[in-house]
């Protein structure tokens, strides 16, 4: 059986224009746990519970999902013993940081003139002192990449954007969403990413076929792609330069459970 699905990062849209992507070199999840479960209840995308579960990690867990070994170095996260044989697996349900790095660069255009310029990583992007779950930080126009550090907001009518490095220029009353697009297959079922700061969400994926344990212990084989991974938007500050924001955008993860 393999199961295909994505891990999304970033979940949300924001109202402005000139949206670009580029692939990310750098791109650091931490993983806090892994779950598969017999069932779960889905009311809504952004509503599920689950029971019947089995834990196949629990420590923290940080890999870089660009790097070409991520495979091979996730694998050693995950134990799959405590699998009950005779059960059915039906959902894959991992809880993860908020706080993630990425460096990248994305090629975007500037609404000052209609020309291209490049959105970079900036490691010096700040929020200023507004609050981490309703705050996105800017990218850097021109210059060299570096890692950044972001987090997943949370739902929010109220958001704020970073026009500036400081924060010290930004655009409230933004609308962040966590819209999953209707694939289930390729982008899971549903996402729990909390309305406070809380610095975990769990997302939930439905197995393409569901798994029954054998007499074998499964095998779980994971890849991931980050191609196209990092988002840009075209923003102009409050004297007019141009700016920008850059993002981590639904990096492609596939897992195999198979038996050996």
């Amino acid at each position: 059986m393999r199961i295909l699905f994505l891990l999304i990062f970033v979940l949300f849209s924001l109202n402005v224009s000139a949206q670009h992507f580029g692939n990310a070199d750098r791109y650091d999840v931490t993983i806090k746990q892994i779950d598969i479960c017999e069932n779960a209840t889905i009311t809504n995308e952004t509503n599920f519970t689950t029971s019947g579960c089995v834990t196949l990690g629990s420590n923290d867990f940080t890999v870089d999902i660009a790097s070409k070994s991520v495979g091979a170095t996730f694998g050693k996260y995950t134990d799959t013993t405590g699998m009950i044989q005779g059960r059915t697996y039906r959902y894959f349900v991992p809880t993860l940081s908020r706080s993630f790095t990425i460096t990248g660069s994305v090629t975007f255009t500037k609404l000052s003139d209609g020309n291209s310029a490049v959105c970079n990583t900036d490691e010096d992007a700040s929020i200023g002192s507004n609050a981490r779950h309703l705050t996105i930080s800017t990218g850097k126009v021109g210059g060299t990449a570096t890692p950044m550090t972001g987090y997943v907001p949370s739902a929010t009518t109220s958001g704020i954007q970073c026009r500036n490095q400081d924060c010290s220029d930004s655009t409230g009353s933004r609308t962040f969403q966590h819209d999953i697009p209707n694939t289930k297959s390729l982008y899971g079922s549903a996402i729990d990413v909390p309305t406070d700061g809380t610095g975990t969400m769990r997302m939930v994926y439905e197995l393409s076929s569901p798994f029954t344990v054998g007499e074998t212990v499964p095998v779980i084989t994971m890849k991931f792609g980050t191609k196209n991974a990092l988002e840009t938007f075209a923003f102009r500050d409050d004297v007019g330069n141009d700016t920008c924001s850059i993002n981590a955008y639904f990096p492609k993860f596939s897992v195999s459970v198979l038996n050996p």
